[in-house]
């Protein structure tokens, strides 16, 4: 079900009606089109991303399109976005991520899952958005879903798309004194080099990575898609009874916890695999988007 978002309650108007409270939360952003400092309760994405959105329109597939092919896709394109949108008479219809080719594979471990058609595994419940939509309740709204995304639309049959990449886009223009060292510690998922695929598919479906057991080394959703690419061809009947020590794993960037959310933002958006450890603490751009939601 296609959800057309009418966020944009507070609207411009809202500088002027906005709670004196709000002036003392510590994020505030610049904005590119004034260079005023905002909070993002009052702004839309015009005035944070304004170049961007109509720079980075959707990357689509057609429901003629097999699994293959947006497992492909999503693999390079994953430094721009993490979804996919599923078009039919130039109008979105759906939307896929690495979860829906996750599930998918869970559920038909063969070689000739990825012969089927994107309509057999993408998610029909998805947002539309204008680009005039008030950011912080985007931000907040899709913080509560287990895939960041949404679609905006920009005129009839001209779409761009946010995700988690445009995430860090904000959180590169704040304007805070919040470092590393504030962001909250959790427990990270590990597998071992003699596990099967299915152990690695079962935690990547939950976490954004999972850690190499006595190791710095890790396994991302994007690391995840590249191996999945060389499996469409695979003679093996069962992918899930593969082993897992044939992922690639790579050593998270080390950083200072000292590092503030805008620096920190600037580093991942450089990265092609992003992700950031202190001596504590592994960073990764979900943490930004739950630190930003916290400021809102």
């Amino acid at each position: 079900m296609v959800k057309l978002a009418n966020l944009n309650l507070i609207g411009k108007f809202g500088r002027i009606l906005k709670n004196p409270n709000k002036e003392k939360r510590s994020l505030s952003f610049q904005s590119l089109l004034g260079g005023e400092d905002l909070t993002l309760d009052v702004c839309s994405f015009e005035e944070v991303l304004p170049y961007s959105l109509m720079s980075i329109p959707i990357s689509s597939v057609t429901t003629n399109d097999n699994i293959w092919i947006a497992t492909s896709m999503l693999s390079r394109i994953s430094d721009v976005t993490n979804n996919l949108v599923v078009i039919e008479d130039e109008f979105p219809i759906g939307t896929i991520s690495i979860y829906e080719i996750l599930n998918g594979l869970q559920k038909n471990p063969k070689p000739q899952y990825f012969e089927e058609t994107v309509t057999k595994i993408m998610n029909p419940d998805f947002y539309i958005d204008s680009r005039d939509v008030n950011v912080a309740n985007i931000l907040k709204r899709i913080n509560k879903a287990k895939n960041p995304f949404t679609v905006i639309e920009n005129d009839k049959n001209n779409f761009s798309q946010f995700s988690i990449r445009q995430v860090l886009e904000i959180g590169s223009l704040c304007k805070s004194n919040v470092t590393a060292s504030s962001f909250p510690k959790k427990q990270a998922p590990t597998f071992r080099r003699d596990d099967k695929f299915r152990d690695v598919i079962e935690k990547l479906s939950f976490n954004e990575f999972v850690l190499l057991e006595d190791e710095l080394s890790f396994v991302n959703h994007d690391l995840f898609l590249e191996k999945i690419k060389e499996l469409s061809t695979t003679s093996n009947n069962n992918i899930l009874e593969l082993s897992a020590s044939t992922f690639k794993t790579v050593t998270p960037t080390l950083i200072s916890d000292k590092l503030t959310i805008a620096e920190i933002c600037r580093m991942m958006l450089n990265m092609k695999y992003p992700c950031l450890m202190t001596s504590e603490q592994m960073i990764t751009p979900r943490d930004i988007l739950d630190i930003l939601c916290l400021g809102i």
